[in-house]
């Protein structure tokens, strides 16, 4: 599954308009900044009786969405879930409408982070 991940990653960002992969990049950082911090955090409140009384609810706190030049689609829905009194914090991230884990985004902010290697011309010696 992780190969399946990487050539999406790879054919996803290859397609990808510069300006797009400095955003996508900035992005992702701040994703993976707030997700290390909350990824095993639970917490009890009892202040939202509102919403506790339901059996689930689901607020979405931020949308990243990314269309490349063969209209391939990467949405990231970081979400703010509550069950009764329990609430988490969770990634769900859709790849041409179909969900996939968190590593795909590890794999995309791993390639974004390597360094652009051009690619090296051979040269071959002419011979008179």
């Amino acid at each position: 599954m992780t190969s399946d991940y990487d050539s999406l990653a790879q054919d996803f960002l290859r397609e990808l308009s510069p300006d797009e992969r400095t955003k996508l990049y900035n992005d992702l950082l701040a994703l993976e900044e707030v997700h290390k911090l909350n990824q095993h955090s639970t917490y009890y409140t009892f202040k939202n009786l509102k919403r506790a009384v339901q059996r689930h609810s689901e607020r979405r706190k931020r949308t990243f969405r990314y269309i490349n030049s063969l209209n391939n689609e990467l949405i990231i829905h970081q979400i703010h879930e509550q069950h009764f009194f329990k609430n988490k914090y969770c990634i769900h991230v859709y790849f041409n409408s179909q969900e996939c884990s968190y590593l795909f985004i590890d794999h995309l902010l791993s390639m974004l982070k390597s360094p652009v290697i051009a690619p090296m011309r051979k040269l071959q010696e002419i011979t008179v």
